[in-house]
This record gives C-alpha cells, sequence and structure tokens, in this order.
C-alpha cells in the first residue's frame, strides 16, 4: 500500500466521502454526522480510493462505509483499511465489532467476521443510522470479538 496515503477525513471531503459510497452502493445516511471516525486512502493524485469508518458505541463500535472505487478493487487497499480500522478501535478500548453488509459477507467473514442475528445485537448500536433503517433487513449482520 506504498502508493496510498491513509489520513483522517475533514470536514470538506464529505462530498468525496458521499460520492465513493454512491459509486460502490453502499447507504450514505449518517456519514455526516460520523465523518470524524473515518479513515480515508488516496491515491498518489490525491483522488479518494478507499473509506472506513467507525461509529462508536461505548465498548462497541459499528464498522461502516468500507468502500474502495472499483479500479483499486482486489488490490488488497480493503484489507488494508479494515486492519487500520481494527488497530484504532482496539486503541480506543473497543471490545466488539459490528457491521451490516449485503454484498461483503465472505470478505468479512474471511477477515475474522462471523455472521449473527441481528436481533441479537443490543444496546446504543442500535440507535444507528444503519440499523434503523439505512441497510435493509437482508442485509447480513457480522461480528469481530477484539
Amino acid at each position: 500500500m506504498n502508493d496510498v496515503k491513509l489520513r483522517e477525513a475533514k470536514p470538506d471531503d464529505l462530498p468525496r466521502v458521499l460520492r465513493l459510497l454512491e459509486l460502490v452502493a453502499l447507504p450514505r445516511d449518517g456519514v455526516a454526522d460520523h465523518l470524524d471516525g473515518f479513515l480515508l486512502a488516496e491515491n498518489q493524485q490525491g483522488s479518494l480510493v478507499g473509506s472506513i469508518a467507525l461509529e462508536y458505541y461505548g465498548e462497541t463500535a459499528l464498522v461502516r462505509s468500507a468502500a474502495v472505487a472499483p479500479d483499486q478493487q482486489r488490490s488488497g487497499l480493503g484489507s488494508f483499511l479494515l486492519g487500520q480500522i481494527c488497530k484504532r478501535a482496539r486503541g480506543a478500548g473497543v471490545k466488539r465489532l459490528v457491521l451490516l453488509t449485503m454484498t461483503a459477507g465472505d470478505f468479512f467473514r474471511e477477515r475474522g467476521f462471523r455472521v449473527v442475528n441481528a436481533d441479537a445485537v443490543n444496546g446504543p448500536v442500535r440507535k444507528s443510522s444503519e440499523f434503523q433503517g439505512a441497510c435493509p433487513d437482508t442485509a447480513t449482520c457480522m461480528e469481530k470479538i477484539l
């Protein structure tokens, strides 16, 4: 990942983040409220090629907006971003990561997440926009204990 620069999102990144999420058909609800939890990947030309974020809910964090630009998919960038966000979560005292996905279940399963019943996920994370309808009821719910 030498050709990619990682950095935390700034308020003026919002339009670019929303465009990337739209490009890969991920929910944009709640992004503006949680932009401070986003980690962004830019290529050498400064184009946004990846994003991933955490929404913190005590010892649980929601992994959201794990997006890689189509021309960068299968490059290892998604794995790299997930690894970085897991390190951040551990550093912040998070004990459990949860997420909802429609298309990336295999990706997350291969990286230590397991499928759980969404109804079994409780606590403040249930108030996130993703659990409140941004993701359809048919989304796969997954968790990883850190």
